[in-house]
């Protein structure tokens, strides 16, 4: 087999396998204001952040739910449990949370939220919230999810007062076993998504619009009541930006 196949196979295979490929969109400067790449693992139930501003994730469970850390090479990444089976009288689930934190709440500011997802459509049931500041029906949220029978990438904001709900989707769908580069940025008037720095959705945000609650950070899924918009994938390198 000749080097020019031999890289271009090898090329197909490193999304499938490898660890996930970080995008131009990595955070650094004051700006951030949380950050988990689980690759100090887990100590206590607890996942360091690494801004040196934000509080530690916690690994919350029910029904005997657990995140596990795992491993591929020199990386490490989070893994959530699966889908609940049919029927099933009891569902594990988790996710990881940190408390309300004012550097969390942008208000009315410019405001970045990424993550790394592998996920196929089999671990879909209906959406799948990777992070989120908020719930439905709150005083106003922001989120990641992955969406729709496609898996498509989606950035959501839940205005303050108002309630007025801005979306916006990813190009293609992310849901196909790879590892995929998500960012969501709210910046000078518009809400935009990109995936593996390629641009998605874009929608105006009225300045006045502002994103502001007293809730937790979650990562993985809305709550533990329910079995509704789980994460049951696996997620790395999780950050937040101001600025």
């Amino acid at each position: 087999m000749n080097l020019l196949r031999l890289s271009a196979i090898t090329a197909l295979l490193m999304p499938l396998f490898g660890a996930p490929a970080y995008a131009a969109d990595d955070p650094a400067g004051p700006a951030l204001v949380a950050r988990y790449t689980f690759d100090g693992g887990a100590t206590d139930g607890r996942v360091n952040d690494l801004s040196g501003r934000g509080a530690a994730l916690t690994i919350r469970g029910a029904a005997n739910g657990q995140i596990a850390i795992a491993s591929e090479g020199a990386n490490r990444f989070a893994s959530f449990p699966g889908i609940c089976a049919t029927g099933a009288a009891t569902c594990a689930k988790a996710l990881l949370e940190a408390p309300d934190d004012a550097d969390l709440d942008p208000g009315v500011r410019n405001f970045k939220w990424a993550a790394s997802v592998r996920v196929t459509k089999a671990q879909l049931s209906g959406n799948a919230n990777i992070m989120q500041k908020g719930v439905a029906g709150t005083d106003s949220m922001w989120k990641m999810q992955v969406t729709g029978r496609a898996g498509r990438a989606q950035c959501v904001l839940v205005a303050r007062v108002s309630g007025q709900t801005f979306s916006v989707l990813s190009a293609r769908p992310v849901a196909d076993g790879s590892w995929h580069r998500i960012a969501c940025e709210r910046t000078n008037g518009t809400l935009s998504i990109s995936v593996d720095g390629v641009a998605g959705g874009r929608t105006p945000v009225p300045e006045a619009v502002a994103v502001d609650n007293m809730m937790p950070l979650r990562v993985g899924g809305p709550n533990l009541a329910g079995n509704g918009d789980m994460y049951h994938g696996q997620l790395d390198d999780v950050f937040v930006q101001l600025g």
